[in-house]
């Protein structure tokens, strides 16, 4: 029971996301979850891949369907030409117990 509830529960959270933005010299620009996201065990980790795009990154979230962030990120990262992953994750921790009274 334990295992549909946390399976359920990801899938949900997984679906929720649809996009990300990430803060690059000041200037907001969309990004796509990357497809190599996945759910393992109870964590569900959520990539967005940033190829060529140069400059200071401040801050990255994820967002839903209607633009609400679900979790968001400062950082402080100088980005080359070359490609970067950042990765969000999100464990999944279920306290189980009954209570009879």
């Amino acid at each position: 029971m334990a295992d549909l509830l946390r399976d359920m529960t990801l899938n949900y959270w997984n679906n929720m996301m649809t996009g990300a933005k990430v803060t690059i010299d000041s200037e907001q620009r969309d990004y796509e979850i990357h497809p190599s996201s996945y759910i393992e065990g109870n964590v569900l980790k959520k990539f967005v891949y940033l190829s060529t795009e140069t400059g200071h990154i401040t801050e990255a979230y994820l967002h839903d369907r209607d633009g609400r962030r679900i979790e968001s990120q400062t950082m402080s990262v100088k980005k080359s030409d070359n490609g970067l992953m950042i990765t969000f994750y999100f464990e999944l921790d279920i306290n189980r117990g009954v209570s009879v009274g």
